[in-house]
């Protein structure tokens, strides 16, 4: 996963799960609910839009494979922001650049089925006053893919409270994703209200 450059307009399906992902037709992956899910990192280096490795919060998701990844249908089932205080936070890509990887918890109990699996890691070196998604000196940088994945095992549940990706990132369009006047501690991630959340371990 992420051999891709990053995407820069909020306004862009592509921030979903990048046009060419959400038609792949690779093989799915099969996983057991409750299991642990290794995403993997491939930063292409030098980079033209940044002298630094992404620097920010990752979060996960699922929708179903069914779902094109269209609409309310995105659950976040994960995500890292930062660990430690306000002066000296370690964020989440710190972690990846370190190991190379992350691993995801899934959740227990989840319907077997076919599932969109996002990932995505947000470098907001460029959002502290910036919100101009077409340029790439300005604004925050989505790092973002999706595999495809096949639940196994005898759970029932559905995903719960489905969002929109597009509605829940489209006001930072105009508004910077991380004001310069924002501490670290006040940090939010898109889509926070999402269930499942696991933030500042």
């Amino acid at each position: 996963m992420y051999k891709h450059m990053p995407v820069i307009d909020v306004q862009s399906f592509d921030l979903v799960c990048r046009t060419p992902d959400m038609n792949a037709t690779a093989a799915f992956f099969p996983i057991a609910d409750g299991s642990t899910l290794r995403v993997t990192w491939d930063v292409e280096t030098p980079s033209p839009y940044s002298n630094l490795t992404p620097n920010g919060p990752c979060s996960f998701w699922l929708a179903p494979y069914s779902s094109k990844g269209k609409g309310k249908v995105w659950s976040k089932i994960h995500q890292f922001t930062y660990k430690g205080n306000d002066d000296a936070c370690k964020w989440c890509s710190s972690f990846i650049k370190d190991k190379g990887y992350y691993d995801v918890p899934l959740p227990k109990g989840i319907a077997p089925g076919k599932y969109y699996f996002r990932a995505e890691v947000i470098d907001h070196n460029g959002a502290r006053d910036k919100s101009n998604y077409l340029d790439f000196t300005a604004g925050a940088h989505y790092y973002v893919d999706c595999n495809l994945i096949e639940i196994t095992g005898t759970g029932t549940d559905s995903l719960k409270s489905p969002i929109s990706i597009m509605d829940a990132y489209k006001k930072y369009y105009k508004t910077p994703l991380f004001p310069s006047t924002m501490k670290n501690t006040e940090f939010v991630m898109p889509g926070d209200d999402a269930p499942f959340r696991t933030a500042n371990f």
